[in-house]
This record gives C-alpha cells, structure tokens and sequence, in this order.
C-alpha cells in the first residue's frame, strides 16, 4: 500500500512540474520621438527600410527626429519601393477597395471582408471603407501611410505602410503635401531610435 502511495505521490509531483509550452507573444509597434522634434523647423523627409519594417522621420540636415515601427504589404501585395512625394493628407480616410458591407442605420457588419465577396452587394447594407487615420497618399493607384493594426516584425497590408497610431501622428503634423518618401529594402543609413 505504501508502495501505491509513493509512486501516485510521485506521479502526482511530475504532473504539476511539467514545463508548459512556450507561446511567442505578439510584439505591439514601438516608436520613438526626440524632444527636438517638436522644435524642428524647414522640411522633413521619411525614410522607410522594409528591411526593418521600420520608418525614421529625418530633418533636412539628415537627423532622425522620430522612428516607428511599420507593416508593409504581404506576398502578393507589396508596398512599392522608390521616391514618393506625399500628394494627399487626410485625418481619416476610408478604403474605397477594402472594406465591409454594414446594415444601413446600425452599422451591424453583415460581410466583413467586402472585397472577398461575389455577387451583388447584401440587400439593406450600405459599403463601409476600412478606416486609415492619419492618411498619406504615396501613389496614385492608393498606396499610402496610415494608422492600421499590426503585430511588429509581420506584413499585414496590401500594399500600404501600417503604422501606429502615435507615431503615424508625429509623421502627419511634420510631413505636408510635397514631402519625400523613400521606401527601400535596405537598411536605413542613419542610427536607429528603436534599437538601443
């Protein structure tokens, strides 16, 4: 009977010390402002590096005055590289090609992946655009920088810079309608602000 005991006593500790696995979490978008930034006068550029899937905001002097962690376009959809100027800025603009069909009057999603669907639009639905907050128009074909949600390190878009929401912000007070984007898929050529 002892002998019972000591091996369910036994089983019973190893149950209780197995190592659970280990889940990777999902890492949110980081991102960094000087204080000089506020300060900063003359034109700014951005610098986007799908190598880090980071952009830097650099004054004209080259400077890095704000870094933020970025989500480029998936396979199949990817961000464009080269130089851009920024032709349009909006607070808040909504997708004309990705979005949900919603009930009209509640706003009840009725098929959230709009683009996915065949046939005529749900009877009693209107087309609700995905919101992109603090818009930037990089090509004519609607590829831009906006607030969008991320997992840090993956590509979720299609086609556009993803980017959070207090960063993105920074990037849209300092940046106006001319400013250069360049995005390439190198490192960028100054220090980061994220990597200490």
């Amino acid at each position: 009977m002892l002998f019972r005991l000591t091996i369910a006593f036994t089983a019973l500790l190893t149950a209780c010390h197995t190592p659970k696995p280990v889940v990777a979490q999902a890492l949110p978008p980081r991102w960094k402002v000087v204080p000089e930034c506020e300060k900063a006068k003359g034109p700014v550029k951005v610098d986007v590096s799908l190598a880090s899937s980071t952009a830097q905001l650099l004054a004209k002097d080259g400077t890095v005055l704000a870094e933020m962690d970025v989500s480029p376009g998936v396979e199949g959809h990817p961000t464009p590289t080269g130089e851009f100027r920024v032709t349009e800025k909006l607070p808040l603009k909504r997708s004309n090609l990705y979005g949900q069909y919603v009930k009209t009057g509640t706003e009840e999603v009725v098929v959230a992946r709009a683009w996915e669907h065949e046939g005529p639009r749900p009877e009693g639905t209107a087309y609700l655009g995905i919101a992109m907050p603090w818009w930037m128009r990089l090509t004519s074909d609607g590829v831009g920088m906006h607030v969008g949600g991320f997992e840090r390190g993956k590509p979720t878009s299609h086609g556009c810079i993803r980017c959070p929401e207090e960063g993105q912000k920074v990037f849209y007070e300092k940046c106006r309608v001319g400013t250069t984007v360049r995005v390439h898929e190198e490192e960028h050529e100054a220090p980061s602000l994220l990597v200490p």
